[in-house]
């Protein structure tokens, strides 16, 4: 999304929100065998044209919640567009290419750190009284309010919304319908 947003600067506008893959831990997620195995699989190609790679998960802790990602996005949020950026490319890089484990508060701080977040005033957001709060209220928002159940979920214009990962030519194809003539 933030390519489409760089090439077509001013004439497209982001709004995140936060969308927990599970709001509530669930010991009993595996990976391997499973439509999460073969979504990463048809999400592979599709992140190819933008120069994401997406690394099959080998480890045997896949995140039971990505409640601590998300929580570490709108942490950053608090601290600026900037800071957002950064965290949220790093914990997507870091899921999807490192087999970092978002559902670990450790391996979601490690993260940050080395995105180069200044850690003193991330900790002070992320520890922040209401933050879980602020990311289940959008989860929930999303999900009653708007009907989505699935990430990404990308609305342009009038049209109905695109679920899940494609590739990068059909949001160009819909974002050329839009375009003023």
């Amino acid at each position: 999304m933030q390519h489409l947003a760089a090439k077509h600067s001013g004439k497209v506008r982001l709004t995140r929100r936060a969308f927990c893959l599970r709001p509530q831990p669930d010991p009993t997620v595996r990976f391997k065998g499973t439509y999460r195995e073969a979504a990463w699989q048809r999400a592979s190609a599709s992140g190819a044209d933008v120069g994401i790679t997406f690394r099959m998960w080998t480890r045997d802790d896949f995140p039971t919640t990505s409640l601590p990602a998300q929580q570490a996005a709108k942490a950053a949020e608090r601290l600026g567009p900037d800071a957002f950026e950064t965290a949220h490319l790093a914990l997507f890089r870091a899921f999807f290419e490192e087999e970092v484990n978002i559902g670990s508060r450790e391996e979601v701080i490690e993260v940050i750190r080395r995105a180069g977040l200044p850690l003193e005033g991330f900790l002070a957001e992320y520890e922040a009284p209401g933050l879980r709060e602020a990311v289940l209220a959008e989860y929930f928002d999303a999900v009653h309010t708007h009907g989505i159940s699935a990430i990404p979920t990308v609305v342009i214009g009038s049209e109905a919304p695109i679920v899940g990962a494609v590739p990068l030519a059909e949001y160009e194809r819909l974002l050329a319908k839009h375009q003023p003539a």
